[in-house]
């Protein structure tokens, strides 16, 4: 019988620090992009035609969506979508989140001003379970927020419907979720609005980063000028429409996003058979 290796056996594996493959993982055109941002010498997102701006439009067409706003994370994202349709605005606002999920699903509820309310979540697929959030929903909810939790999605057809039957918005948490499907369509902007998280571990990476999604002009618009200070991106001077934060994403980062982008298809496709094979 072979000795284990808590027994003092021969270690299958010696080297642990490479046993589990690296991530994240760059090529010579990312570093190119990187660079040829940094010696652009516009490191700022505020002009026409920057990395920023061609990454939003490219990420919203692969993931079916009309519009994208670039911020600077995850977490962050989701603040934005929620402040874009005004949660937060009167007091006792209530928004459904999946009692499973990151901190930042609910906290980013808490930080507009409003109260969290946990929905159980299906134990076969660990999402935000639609029979849970109807029984949840009160003349105080403002929206509810489903989790595509490990990329798998949530059922976005009852989501959809029990949003509408209630007169409620409907926001995506796709932070694991970059390249999935929903019934043949890239989650995201199924929802009033998705976000996703550019953060280290994630599918798609920039060591930080985000973006919210949308298909409504009026959205987009009111997302635009809140992640921007109140600002018009391109326009001159110092006119401020709204009170409002930064949220801003670098160019640095956007150029290494609109890199990594390109090969996402294909790293995704990977994944899924890597799943299929692994059961």
């Amino acid at each position: 019988m072979v000795k284990l290796a808590i027994n003092g056996g021969e270690p299958v594996a010696k080297d642990l620090v490479n046993l589990v493959p690296r991530w994240p993982v760059f090529d010579e055109d990312d570093v190119r992009a990187v660079v040829e941002a940094i010696r652009g010498g516009r490191w700022c997102r505020l002009y026409q035609g920057s990395y920023a701006e061609r990454f939003e439009a490219e990420f919203a067409r692969y993931h079916d969506a009309k519009y994208g706003i670039a911020v600077a994370n995850g977490t962050v994202s989701l603040e934005l979508a929620l402040k874009t349709i005004g949660v937060g605005l009167n007091l006792g606002d209530e928004v459904i989140v999946p009692a499973y999920t990151f901190i930042a699903t609910a906290s980013a509820v808490t930080e507009v001003g409003a109260i969290p309310m946990l929905a159980d979540v299906d134990p076969q697929t660990g999402n935000i379970d639609p029979r849970s959030v109807e029984k949840l929903i009160n003349e105080r909810t403002r929206a509810i927020i489903a989790v595509h939790f490990g990329g798998y999605p949530a059922d976005m057809d009852e989501l959809t419907r029990i949003a509408k039957r209630h007169g409620v918005y409907l926001i995506e948490d796709a932070a694991h979720a970059h390249g999935s499907e929903w019934r043949g369509r890239k989650v995201g902007a199924i929802g009033d609005m998705g976000s996703f998280s550019f953060q280290e571990s994630k599918s798609l990476t920039a060591g930080e980063g985000g973006i919210v999604l949308t298909n409504s002009d009026e959205l987009a618009d009111r997302a635009r000028l809140i992640h921007n200070i109140g600002r018009v991106i391109g326009q001159p001077g110092y006119i401020h429409y709204i009170l409002s934060s930064n949220y801003r994403l670098s160019e640095i980062q956007a150029a290494l996003l609109l890199s990594r982008l390109r090969k996402l298809p294909s790293e995704v496709k990977v994944k899924h058979e890597n799943g299929k094979t692994t059961g």
